[in-house]
């Protein structure tokens, strides 16, 4: 009878450390994101969403927006990614077909310029406004020396000392195209071409002026802001003709595999909370007017905008890339 017992206790035990085992299992979640964001600043925004959703592994595919619009439309109609993170809206626009409409859980709080208006629910929610700023050397060229303007760019006197991404590959570097190409035309961007070394990503030019490899570069705020802040000898130029008014944000791949973690993950992206890491940490130029600008760079008050036309930006993409490629 013991023994009876003794089995019974065993197998009650056994059965409820399967269930309990199960009952894990199927409450854990997975999560595949697509950063168009650096690796540090994906890392620092996840881990403040796991702290809300321990039971979600997630998992980060770093790339630029170009390489990421490529791989997205590649893979479709089956996604292997759920969520797209910090990604500038022309290169959205460019799978807006493939994005899954989605109304966050903090839709009534966000102004509308700062979410997709194009279907009936957004397909994509901004964080934060990359904007676009001349960062020099301080040890190679006097503020005096410096470019002023996007205008300067094209002076001779500057050949070989500007390092650019490249607009095939990433997104930054194709909206400064944009935005020189609409401000002076292809034959000004000619002109840059020749006085410019092309790189790969968006992070490599503000890296090669911080060493002194190069004198001048144009680059998100954010990347300004790092430099700064980490006492690298440089500085920051708001262009005299202004900079173009853009958003990046995050949005759910259509037909992925793991729709409510992503869902729970927009939902954070649209938290005072993740504003809040996005400024501090990532010195990015968060979307809500709680949050102040990062520090060491102008107020919003203070800057010069002109207009910048998202979705021209994404239906032009391709022939202007061409366009530029045949100039190197």
């Amino acid at each position: 009878m013991k023994k009876t017992i003794v089995l019974g206790l065993i197998f009650l035990l056994a059965f409820g450390l399967f269930a309990q085992g199960a009952s894990e299992s199927a409450q854990k979640e997975s999560l595949v994101i697509y950063s168009a964001a650096s690796e540090g600043e994906a890392d620092k925004l996840t881990e403040e969403f796991n702290k809300l959703y321990p039971n979600i592994d997630v998992t980060i595919i770093r790339a630029g927006s170009g390489d990421l619009v490529t791989r997205v439309k590649t893979e479709w109609p089956k996604p292997e990614g759920d969520v797209i993170l910090l990604m500038g809206s022309e290169n959205l626009d460019q799978i807006y077909d493939m994005l899954m409409p989605y109304k966050c859980a903090n839709d009534a709080k966000i102004a509308p310029e700062y979410k997709d208006n194009k279907s009936e629910e957004p397909k994509y929610y901004a964080t934060s406004m990359p904007l676009q700023a001349i960062m020099y050397n301080t040890d190679l060229l006097s503020a005096d020396e410096a470019p002023k303007s996007w205008k300067d760019l094209a002076d001779p006197k500057y050949k070989g000392k500007i390092v650019l991404a490249n607009p095939a590959s990433s997104g930054s570097a194709y909206a400064q195209l944009f935005m020189m190409n609409k401000l002076y035309g292809m034959d000004f961007v000619k002109q840059v071409v020749a006085n410019t070394t092309y790189v790969a990503s968006s992070t490599a030019g503000p890296d090669s002026v911080a060493r002194g490899e190069y004198a001048i570069t144009v680059t998100g705020e954010a990347n300004i802001g790092k430099k700064i802040s980490a006492g690298d000898p440089v500085a920051y130029v708001l262009a005299e003709e202004g900079t173009g008014f853009r958003i990046e944000g995050s949005a759910i791949l259509a037909n992925c595999k793991n729709p409510e973690a992503a869902k729970k993950f927009i939902d954070f992206m649209t938290t005072t909370d993740a504003y809040e890491i996005v400024r501090t940490e990532c010195y990015r130029r968060a979307v809500s007017t709680e949050i102040p600008g990062p520090e060491g760079l102008p107020a919003l008050s203070e800057m010069k905008f002109f207009e910048y036309n998202a979705k021209e930006a994404a239906a032009t993409k391709k022939a202007l890339v061409a366009e530029f490629n045949a100039l190197l």
